[in-house]
């Protein structure tokens, strides 16, 4: 019997009929795709082309301050007089008006820029001066004078109770310049040129 049942079991086995055991061979996974992340466009940022500032226009306004009256005596080159006068200050010039029985007989401006003028006619400083005064003086002699305030850089000053007098002397000119409290007093003696302000109450 047993032998019967080797000899089925081998005939089968050389036949065929008994399916061989085959070693599996672990299948691959197929290779997998690899999703690419998608490619971000550099951003193009437009370039809108700075427009140019305009410049603002600043518009100065002029303050006048209270005009003050003065007697007034001028003697230059160009004229000589002594009359009622008015000073007026303000932020871009100083400007003296000199009446002679209701008559205008000097209308000057001295500017805060580099411009004198008399009446219409306009010149700098340093022209006002050689054709009204002397060639030599500083530029803003003047206004200065008109304000009270020291020449030649306050050279040759001293003070005095209510303020100072300067007395300047070289070949072009030989200056005594004094003022006081409502009063200013200008006189170079050598060149003639007088400029007095005494102050009306």
């Amino acid at each position: 019997m047993r032998w019967t049942f080797f000899i089925v079991i081998l005939s089968l086995f050389i036949t065929g009929c008994i399916p061989k055991q085959v070693d599996k061979k672990p299948v691959k996974n197929p290779t997998t795709t690899q999703i690419q992340e998608p490619k971000l466009e550099p951003k193009i940022e437009k370039i809108v082309p700075k427009q140019p500032e305009v410049e603002k226009e600043i518009i100065e306004i002029e303050v006048e301050e209270p005009s003050k009256s003065y007697k007034v005596t001028m003697k230059t080159k160009k004229f000589a007089f002594s009359d009622t006068g008015f000073l007026v200050k303000s932020n871009k010039m100083l400007r003296l008006n000199v009446l002679a029985m209701g008559k205008p007989v000097l209308d000057l401006k001295v500017k805060n820029s580099d411009d004198i003028c008399v009446g219409s006619l306009c010149n700098t400083k340093h022209g006002f001066n050689q054709s009204f005064l002397v060639s030599e003086y500083p530029d803003e002699l003047i206004g200065n004078v008109l304000q009270g305030e020291p020449i030649f850089e306050g050279k040759n000053l001293k003070e005095t109770t209510n303020g100072f007098i300067q007395r300047i002397k070289t070949d072009k000119y030989n200056i005594k310049y004094q003022t006081s409290k409502g009063s200013i007093y200008f006189k170079d003696k050598q060149n003639k040129i007088i400029m007095k302000l005494k102050e009306l109450k």
